[in-house]
């Protein structure tokens, strides 16, 4: 297993590449690294003196102190003669981000750059690759520009992926959808490290409860199946991959030269193993929230509530697909529920509280739900836009997860004010969905397991 720990809390970081041009990769990254308090920060360019406030010096090896990370935004031509000096001054941590090397075909160059990896012994990450961000410490390796991208909350999920691109625009949902990450590495070409270094690396980080990943291909198929099993065994592992089909799988070879199999194959490997294979973005991330919520769910099966019969019609649909069985309620959960709702309300599975149902009617229903040992977790179905329901419902929800012992799901659709009170519920860490379909995705890969 590699040492990453100074990769990621470095004590001391070399730029190299640091620029005062606006708009520059150097300089957004320069930019980025001023938030890091933990470490010192060199910034290197030999055309500048000073940057931000702080000398930059011509050449690493102007430095004379110990380099923990060195940081490489230059040509590639430029970056292989950087990584013989940051290797010679004793760094073991480098970070390239530059591109330019075997996916455009430039192997010469990727062996150049291997053959100092050997003799030095270096940990790179990359090259052609957006960097990496710790919100633990709240260092940005990145060329993320914050004038357009506020970076997400901290949480328990990391993510790693093969494509910077994706990377950037899935930390930019996070930020939107309230997913809390703790890591994020883009690791581009992976000449050294790769997806299995990087699984290895977050499962021994307490930190790290859920490891999503982006790959588009892995060198060794063998050793990618035993990380998986391994780890799998404390933490959720989620795994999306690019290039399924033939014209995907050309796109990747020349993305990140990602070495690609059989995309069934990649498939049944990680299910086998114990990871969970999505096919979306959107899979991705409700299993993620699920998991990084109800750290050790045990979903055997639901109790439907709703105020709308048609969408819970839809729902009901799903969960039959999905394999898990419908909560059969108490005869006395029956009867209180009775008590409390008109007599045209349906007290089955799904439980119809009808169009005209108030938020005390709800939540006296779901408290009861709660009570009831048959049912191990509870769907809400909301349709907002019906009269009985007010905001002050939101309280309440948030109220009723945070005291309860077993998982508490919402399902809603709808315009601008359902979007703004979901967005208060996901604020407060409830799992939320906005389609049938995404729900009875993510419970099939939770039941089945």
């Amino acid at each position: 297993m590699k040492n990453l720990e100074k990769m990621f809390y470095p004590k001391s970081i070399a730029l190299i590449g640091a620029s005062d041009k606006e708009g520059s990769v150097g300089k957004t990254i320069s930019e980025n690294l001023l938030d890091y308090k933990d470490g010192e920060i060199y910034f290197v360019n030999p055309r500048i003196t000073k940057l931000f406030n702080k000398p930059v010096y011509k050449s690493v090896l102007e430095i004379k102190k110990p380099i923990d990370l060195g940081i490489i935004a230059v040509p590639a031509e430029t970056a292989i003669e950087i990584t013989k000096q940051l290797g010679e001054i004793g760094c073991k941590n480098i970070l390239i981000i530059s591109a330019g090397f075997n996916e455009i075909g430039k192997i010469e160059l990727t062996n150049k750059l291997l053959e100092l990896q050997k003799k030095y012994n270096l940990n790179i990450i990359g090259p052609n690759c957006l960097g990496f961000l710790n919100l633990q410490n709240k260092l940005d390796a990145t060329f993320n520009s914050r004038k357009k991208l506020n970076l997400p909350k901290q949480g328990n999920i990391s993510f790693i992926s093969q494509s910077g691109a994706l990377g950037i625009a899935i930390l930019d949902l996070a930020n939107y959808d309230n997913l809390k990450i703790n890591k994020f590495i883009s690791y581009g070409n992976a000449i050294d490290t790769n997806e299995c270094d990087l699984i290895e690396y977050l499962y021994t980080d307490k930190d790290t409860d859920v490891i999503m990943c982006y790959i588009e291909g892995t060198s060794n198929g063998k050793r990618f199946y035993q990380t998986i099993k391994e780890v799998s065994k404390t933490k959720k592992i989620i795994v999306l991959k690019g290039g399924l089909g033939k014209k995907g799988g050309g796109a990747v070879k020349s993305h990140t030269a990602a070495m690609i199999g059989s995309s069934e194959t990649f498939k049944v490997a990680v299910e086998q193993a114990g990871g969970y294979f999505v096919e979306s973005i959107e899979e991705m991330f409700n299993l993620a929230k699920t998991f990084s919520i109800y750290k050790n769910i045990n979903l055997r099966n639901i109790q439907i509530i709703t105020n709308g019969g048609g969408f819970g019609v839809l729902v009901t649909d799903q969960i039959e697909q999905s394999g898990m069985p419908l909560a059969k309620i108490k005869k006395q959960t029956y009867e209180k529920i009775k008590k409390n709702v008109p007599e045209y309300a349906v007290i089955k599975n799904p439980i119809d509280l009808t169009g005209d149902a108030t938020t005390q009617r709800f939540i006296t229903t779901i408290n009861y739900c709660l009570e009831d040992t048959n049912v191990s977790g509870i769907i809400i179905l909301f349709l907002f836009q019906l009269p009985g329901i007010t905001q002050d419902i939101i309280p309440e929800i948030i109220n009723i997860k945070k005291q309860a012992k077993k998982p508490i799901f919402i399902m809603t659709i709808g315009g601008n004010i359902t979007r703004e009170w979901i967005n208060k519920l996901k604020d407060q860490d409830i799992v939320c969905f906005k389609d049938p379909s995404d729900f009875g995705k993510t419970i099939k890969k939770i039941y089945k397991k």
